[in-house]
């Protein structure tokens, strides 16, 4: 009776085996059962179809070994639970670049280089480029168009307390930020220092300026920056928009909503991090009359991806381009791809009344992304 009883365990045991060994092959079949979709970019393969040639020159069989590594049942959720013990055990990422600080604040490591000036590419290098933008400036002034610089802070440098102890946080050295900044000034260019301006309202601002789990100024921040871009316009160049931000209501919420929790979900994990209570504004635009001028290009990295997308280009920046990293042209790229190697650089650039270039810390080294040296020698070469 004993021996029969064991047998029959060991017969459920197997058939429980063989049917979790099948469910990936069922799920990936039918996908019977819904599995959360991973964040991040991926390349989707296509299976091949099998032909004399590619079976016996090996390209089916390694094609279909990747194809069914990348496509099986439950993929996702498996990725998931190991990512989670990554981060719950050991404290690591599985994320290009993502680092984990004090009370679980996340970081990319080239904000956390920038704050401690481990990026600093030197002040002959960063005198040379401004004063290339300081004669931009001059000879794109002759024909009414001004050149805002905006510094934008960066998670490092707001959040320096979280940094881990295997960076020496306390180690600082001279930054790109400040030889920027000192430059420009020192020159006289329109210049929008937010990254002073965010640690100076750090802990007297209602809502987060950046959230725990995203590396971008956080949603409130983003409708701050807005109001003072418009403001600083309207009153400290010769341009009027004519326009403002209205904020029609301030919504709170525990879980973060659009990109304040974009690291977070690039790590792909199987439960959320705690986050930080952020603001959400409600605002709309109050135009007071037809702007037919006051067109404005947008040269910048990720930062301005958030503004952009509040249609603060399109409805105050009179449909005024966004060309992101000065490599893709925004809104077209969205039909077709628009890139500023393709088109007439003089006629874009001539075509508008303002030109903001946006950079965070950790895009000094690389500022303006080529723009200057282009418009530079469009002008001087």
């Amino acid at each position: 009776m004993c021996s029969s009883l064991k047998n029959y365990q060991k017969k459920i045991l197997f058939y429980v085996i063989v049917l979790l060994l099948c469910l990936p092959i069922v799920q990936q079949k039918g996908k019977f059962i819904s599995t959360k979709p991973l964040h991040g970019s991926f390349y989707n393969m296509e299976p091949l179809a099998i032909s004399f040639t590619n079976w016996f020159n090996g390209t089916y069989p390694k094609h279909t070994e990747k194809y069914l590594n990348e496509n099986f049942g439950f993929r996702s959720f498996f990725i998931r639970i190991y990512n989670q013990l990554q981060y719950s055990l050991f404290k690591k990422a599985k994320a290009n670049g993502v680092i984990i600080g004090k009370e679980n604040y996340l970081y990319e490591e080239n904000y956390i280089l920038s704050y401690l000036g481990r990026d600093f590419i030197g002040e002959e290098k960063i005198r040379k480029k401004v004063e290339k933008l300081k004669k931009i400036c001059d000879t794109l002034g002759s024909k009414s168009i001004e050149i805002i610089v905006l510094l934008a802070p960066g998670k490092g440098s707001f959040y320096p307390e979280h940094i881990p102890k295997k960076y020496n946080p306390s180690n600082l050295n001279r930054t790109n930020y400040e030889v920027y900044k000192n430059f420009i000034r020192k020159e006289g260019i329109h210049l929008l220092d937010f990254q002073s301006w965010f640690l100076q309202m750090k802990h007297a601002s209602k809502h987060p300026l950046f959230p725990k789990t995203g590396i971008h100024w956080s949603k409130y921040g983003e409708f701050l920056v807005a109001d003072s871009i418009l403001n600083y316009i309207n009153h400290n160049t010769s341009k009027n928009l004519y326009s403002k931000l209205l904020l029609t209501k301030m919504n709170e919420s525990n879980k973060p909503l659009d990109t304040d929790d974009d690291i977070e979900n690039g790590m792909n994990l199987l439960f959320n991090i705690k986050d930080l209570k952020m603001g959400y504004p409600e605002v709309q635009f109050e135009i007071s009359r037809d702007t037919s001028t006051g067109k404005v290009l947008v040269v910048a990295d990720s930062y301005y991806w958030g503004l952009f997308n509040s249609g603060i280009s399109r409805d105050i920046f009179n449909n005024g381009e966004f060309w992101f990293y000065n490599k893709q042209i925004y809104p077209h790229s969205y039909t077709a791809p628009l890139n500023v190697d393709d088109v007439n650089l003089k006629a874009h650039i001539e075509a508008n009344d303002i030109i903001i270039l946006l950079s965070t810390d950790a895009n000094l080294p690389k500022f303006a992304f080529g723009f200057i040296d282009q418009v530079y020698d469009l002008y001087f070469n």
